[in-house]
């Protein structure tokens, strides 16, 4: 035993200067690994890059930061050699340099069990500024304890730090250290710096962007308290600036009780029908003397169509989540991909409707791992979560919809997407059995027929001709004179979503309850047809991409009529809830439309946000008419007047300066509100998101 031991210390002698120094790091190593093992949020549950970027990062830092402690031992020896008055200045710098940097490690480890990331830059900069707004504030009541201790640690550390340091740098009589062991320290460590750039170089050079962006987030808010400083640091520099701006006093307190519904049977079921790519002046649209959407159509006309509906975004991974969420999708600086270990408060209908006793399901086309979706929406309380990735089935590839086919090619992505007959056999199926049991449900569905270069199967109704899509046909790029074959395409994509809606439709009817369900029909996002020169969408709110197609069918709840109130997704389950007379979850940022107390139409401000590899912008929408955009790629802002001109084709900001900057400061208070409020954990960790804002009765759109 004696001669394993040392042959242990000679062994560790290679990488640190003494034993005491080895086995201080070595202990301080094992206790990070813990940490991050115990926590939900750990970053070893990534892809191996990540796993082994973290492993060499803390072998790394741990002997760089050892061999940084030896050579301070070394310097606190010379000052006490030098004069008394030298050693006294230098025990107290070194005081205080060790407990604050051990004061600023361990809260940033609080922090980290706390809501899953470590503190940035930013955290302790809030933290001094408004300490009573701060985070610490809630730990000192929650974990007295373990802060007690960490105080007195800290404290200790002030005046005994260089003691310490003396202490784990002394060497024995036997060691010294020769330019061969500085050989061989500098050999180690040099190898440890290549083992933690080559999963570094992996993931730099991953062709997903959409995995590097995931990997990147991970090593910068979950890997280590030093990391996360350092990148928030180099942040700071380099990106837009982000202030902690929010007045509490508007927020609404994470210790407020909502009051969930009772369970009652009598209680409508819901089905949300997301279709994409579904705009507003496809509903009743007749074109080659055959009607678009028929079975639509007849719920829009027995139902409520709302003329004035938007979508959040013009991208799906940010348009969809909004829908079921009531959340706007602003929520980082950079392209969001959500994850699990996302520290915010989130509620989806899901978690609201299993409280009053439905079954709750996805059925979904779409393979909702795109953007990490699917790690948005899965929740404890979803009974069945049905998708491209998750069905079994076989699954198609769009090969004209790049960005999909590339992530799909080099494995980001495990599935295409389902037919939309797939889904919709799956859903009947599932509402079929939840009536026959006299179970109340709530199904959210997607359907992708209707997303470019809009296939459908090939027993499939194409009545819209010539459909045939050019070689030169792309999907956010094509000739003018294409524009009628792209269209005739996306009209029988649309055509063949709106049968599957019929199918439903039936199904309810002869189950015998068609009019005991709220039956909504929406687009996820909007499509554009050479408006403008803008082709498909993912791109800028232009209309044509956020303006969508929105109908409620229910009968025993709503009268028919045409509604041009202005919609946005965000409003959607709080209409909903409404409509059931529940009370609103104060997590959602939307608002009950059909209220009778609610907002006056031409005071009602909606709010747009895009962002992705070619695009960032956000608008805003004043009373349905006044609509401003901030291009941030081109720093441009223009406003149109969409009552007299609908295709946003003249800019009108210099005839309404006032209006301009008041909605131009509108929208900037919103994306820094956003923004604030998901950066620092003081708000997130207390409080609800910021609820929608107002425009406050200024006349100067009248």
């Amino acid at each position: 035993m004696q001669a394993l031991i040392e042959n242990l210390r000679k062994l560790t002698l290679f990488a640190f200067p003494n034993v005491r120094l080895a086995l201080f790091c070595i202990v301080l190593v094992v206790a990070e690994f813990s940490g991050l093992l115990i926590s939900p949020s750990q970053p070893f549950q990534e892809d191996w890059p990540v796993r082994w970027f973290v492993i060499f990062w803390q072998v790394w830092f741990w002997l760089t930061l050892g061999w940084g402690i030896y050579w301070a031992g070394i310097f606190i020896e010379r000052s006490r050699q030098h004069s008394r008055v030298m050693y006294t200045l230098t025990c107290i710098v070194v005081g205080l340099t060790s407990s604050l940097a051990l004061l600023v490690y361990l809260g940033s480890w609080g922090l980290y069990f706390q809501v899953g990331q470590f503190a940035n830059l930013e955290a302790f900069r809030f933290l001094l500024i408004n300490p009573p707004l701060s985070i610490w504030n809630d730990l000192a009541v929650a974990e007295r304890i373990a802060l007690a201790m960490a105080g007195l640690l800290v404290t200790a550390f002030l005046v005994f730090s260089p003691a310490v340091i003396l202490f784990l740098t002394r060497k024995s009589d036997e060691q010294t250290l020769t330019s061969r062991h500085a050989f061989y320290w500098r050999t180690v460590w040099q190898v440890c710096t290549i083992l933690l750039l080559l999963p570094a170089w992996n993931i730099a050079t991953d062709q997903s962007l959409h995995r590097r962006a995931t990997k990147y987030h991970v090593i910068k808010t979950r890997m280590h308290p030093v990391a996360t400083l350092a990148f928030s640091a180099t942040d700071q520099f380099l990106m837009e600036p982000i202030s902690p701006k929010l007045e509490t006093a508007r927020l609404t307190p994470l210790t407020v009780k909502w009051v969930p519904p009772t369970p009652n049977s009598k209680r409508a079921s819901v089905i949300i029908l997301a279709v994409e790519a579904l705009r507003a002046d496809t509903i009743h649209l007749t074109h080659q003397g055959i009607e678009v959407l028929p079975n639509i159509n007849r719920l829009a006309g027995g139902g409520v169509q709302f003329t004035n509906a938007y979508a959040q975004s013009t991208h799906s991974d940010y348009a969809d989540v909004c829908i079921v969420s009531s959340l706007y999708p602003l929520r980082t600086r950079e392209h969001h991909y959500y994850s699990t270990a996302d520290p915010w408060p989130k509620t989806l209908a899901f978690d609201v409707f299993k409280t009053a006793g439905y079954e709750t399901a996805i059925i979904s086309s779409q393979n909702e791992a795109w953007g990490n979706m699917d790690q948005f929406l899965n929740t404890p309380n979803l009974d069945l979560f049905y998708d491209a990735g998750r069905s079994g089935e076989a699954t198609t590839t769009v090969v004209r919809d790049p960005g999909f086919a590339h992530e799909l090619k080099i494995g980001s992505l495990s599935a295409g997407k389902l037919e939309d007959q797939q889904t919709m056999d799956r859903a009947v199926d599932w509402v079929t059995q939840q009536v026959k049991s006299d179970q109340r449900f709530f199904l959210s569905m997607n359907f992708q027929s209707s997303h470019f270069p809009y296939e459908v199967p090939g027993d499939a109704e194409r009545p819209f001709q010539p459909c045939e899509l050019d070689a030169d046909v792309s999907f956010m790029q094509y000739p003018k004179k294409r524009t009628d074959k792209v269209r005739n395409a996306y009209y029988n994509g649309i055509h063949h979503c709106d049968f599957q809606v019929g199918r439903m439709v039936e199904t309810l009817k002869k189950l015998g309850v068609l009019d005991d369900v709220i039956l909504i029909v929406l687009g996820e996002n909007g499509e554009a047809f050479q408006e403008n020169g803008y082709c498909g969408h993912a791109q800028e709110p232009v209309q044509p991409m956020i303006h969508v197609a929105t109908v409620i069918h229910a009968p025993n709840y709503l009268e028919p009529a045409v509604e041009d109130y202005p919609v946005e997704h965000v409003d959607l389950v709080p209409t909903l809830l409404g409509m059931l007379n529940w009370n609103s979850h104060p997590n959602f940022q939307g608002r009950d439309v059909l209220a009778k107390d609610r907002l006056i139409a031409d005071d009602r401000l909606l709010f747009f946000h895009v962002n992705n590899a070619t695009n960032q912008a956000e608008a805003v929408l004043l009373g349905g008419r006044w609509k401003l955009m901030m291009d941030r790629h081109l720093q441009t802002v223009t406003l149109y007047d969409l009552k007299s001109d609908p295709g946003e084709s003249n800019d009108v900001s210099d005839l309404h300066p006032e209006l301009t900057n008041a909605l131009l400061e509108k929208l900037k208070n919103w994306r820094e509100s956003q923004l604030s409020y998901y950066h620092y954990p003081a708000y997130y960790s207390r409080f609800y998101p910021p609820p929608q804002p107002d425009w406050e009765g200024e006349k100067m759109a009248k």
